[in-house]
């Protein structure tokens, strides 16, 4: 398998604007307060005040505030504020601010006050060396380290972190969504990128230079060349050399299909692809689809659009052939276990509809068709909804599903098991985390489940899936899935290009590996002629 390209030319400080969530998709890519942090925080450049600083982080953070009968160390306190200056005295933050009586929450608060705030409020004690940034002083060593392992905040440039400076709106909503873990909403901020120097350099940032000189004024013919192009090539090199399949540079017009994706709506033919062996692979079609109707399967190769052979393409190269205009025709050269076959798909908008119910008697059968954001929203009101028929037994479809959101993973395992349960374990270069649930189960844990995977369960299907395997809450029926592992975080840049990176890898509950491993079902059934998988789930149930 293999990833997509990207040189950078620069050697000064440049800023751009970036929006960053986690994904757990195989086909390209992959959590919020009670609150929405959007709907809480001011989002603008003006500076926000100490005490709507600690008043938001503890909502974000879901900190309960006490009842406020103490004697706060200021005079003239507003009476409204006591809860929270009594949470923050017994939490000893208030000590950040100084010894003066005076009332000093009005004033701005700085980036290092906030950073050092939120580490007292999650205890985290991360590690990594901050002897670089001439303004860290003792007393900021432990929250500037717990901000660059845990990607809390960017330095301002390679020598100075930039904690005298004052927090901005803007900036508070994206420190306190990375604190939150509220990393499914898209998030712009405004940063500043420092030029690097040693081992951070861009490889051969003189080199590229010096061609790119040598170019621009020898080439013959210059006048052709298109500069926005060359560095679209260059950033789909650089992403390509790294020898990962899922991580890949996306041009504008790609980047805003795969949000559109997320949110369940775009145009193209309708079907999860990934780049495997060199070739555009089919995960998975989205039911309903034009790639479903004209008969794409799991495991086609796509080899031809047209007349255009797709070989030697970016991932990105090869999805632009594929993708097109609603009512024109993709013709697909597949070649299918070894079986040349060609496919004529009409492209049209594709609506995913993300969950389905269907009942069998007294079963009901959740087919999920991707964690978006339809899901993350809506599960918990459809899970409602097939309680209150009091069914004897629940079936889990996560057959063809190639993946989504972490957050939609989670809300829809909160469903299931009691809340706190680790679902996952995350794993990056840095540190190590337990993914958790954050809501009560809507399910009886009475009630049996069962859950069907195929090869084309990918993701986020095999995190819940592996998850309620562990856990001994349901049996798993079907074939063994895809076997995708790894954790993507996906930054955009101003202008609408996007990179998305592989960042993590991630584990059962029992430390599993799913990476091109995949869960083996507890029953594994290979046809799918009249549904047998189906036929077994409801078979287990009654």
């Amino acid at each position: 398998m293999r990833g997509l390209p990207l040189v950078l030319f620069m050697n000064t400080r440049f800023f751009v604007s970036l929006f960053v969530f986690t994904m757990l998709f195989s086909f390209g890519a992959e959590s919020v307060s009670a609150v929405a942090l959007t709907d809480l925080v001011r989002k603008d450049s003006r500076t926000v005040s100490r005490a709507d600083f600690l008043s938001w982080s503890f909502t974000a953070l879901k900190i309960t505030k006490g009842d406020g009968k103490c004697e706060p160390p200021y005079r003239r306190a507003p009476r409204g504020l006591k809860a929270t200056l009594c949470t923050a005295q017994e939490k000893g933050i208030l000590e950040i601010f100084g010894t003066s009586k005076a009332y000093v929450l009005r004033s701005s608060i700085s980036r290092g006050e906030a950073l050092r705030v939120l580490t007292i409020l999650t205890r985290f004690q991360e590690s990594i060396d901050v002897s670089q940034y001439r303004d860290v002083k003792e007393h900021d060593i432990q929250s500037v380290m717990n901000a660059l392992v845990l990607k809390w905040m960017i330095p301002t440039s390679a020598t100075t972190f930039g904690l005298e400076q004052a927090l901005s709106g803007t900036e508070t909503l994206s420190l306190l969504t990375a604190v939150s873990g509220d990393t499914d909403k898209t998030t712009t901020i405004t940063v500043s990128i420092p030029d690097r120097t040693g081992q951070n350099d861009v490889p051969n940032a003189d080199l590229m230079d010096a061609i790119w000189e040598v170019v621009r004024r020898d080439y013959l013919r210059s006048d052709n060349i298109n500069d926005q192009e060359v560095a679209y090539r260059a950033l789909e090199g650089m992403m390509d050399a790294l020898d990962d399949p899922y991580s890949t540079f996306f041009r504008p017009e790609r980047a805003s299909d795969f949000q559109s994706q997320i949110k369940g709506e775009f145009t193209g033919i309708g079907a999860h692809v990934i780049e495997k062996d060199g070739v555009l692979t089919i995960v998975s079609p989205l039911p309903g689809s034009p790639a479903e109707k004209a008969g794409l399967k799991a495991g086609d190769q796509v080899l031809k659009v047209r007349d255009k052979s797709l070989a030697g393409l970016t991932l990105e190269q090869a999805i632009s052939f594929v993708r097109g205009a609603r009512g024109t025709t993709a013709v697909l050269s597949i070649m299918r276990s070894g079986n040349p076959l060609t496919i004529n798909v009409l492209r049209d908008v594709i609506s995913v509809p993300e969950v389905e119910v269907q009942w069998h008697g007294s079963i009901a059968v959740l087919k999920l068709v991707q964690f978006g954001e339809t899901t993350d929203t809506e599960i918990r009101t459809v899970m409602q909804s097939i309680v209150a028929k009091n069914p004897t037994g629940l079936v889990l479809d996560l057959r063809n599903n190639g993946g989504g959101l972490l957050s939609a993973a989670e809300t829809v395992m909160s469903t299931f098991v009691p809340r706190g349960t680790t679902f996952a374990k995350v794993k990056s270069r840095l540190r190590e985390r337990e993914e958790q649930t954050f809501n009560d189960p809507i399910l009886p844990t009475s009630t049996k489940m069962v859950v069907l995977v195929n090869e084309a369960s990918a993701s986020a299907s095999e995190i819940v899936a592996g998850a309620l395997q562990d856990l001994k809450r349901a049996r798993v029926v079907g074939t063994k899935t895809f076997g995708k592992g790894t954790v993507q975080e996906v930054v955009g840049f101003t202008g609408g290009s996007a990179i998305k990176l592989t960042i993590a890898e991630w584990f059962t509950p029992l430390g599993r590996s799913i990476e091109h491993v995949g869960v083996t079902p507890d029953v594994i059934i290979t046809s799918e002629d009249r549904d047998e998988q189906l036929r077994k789930a409801l078979d287990l149930l009654r």
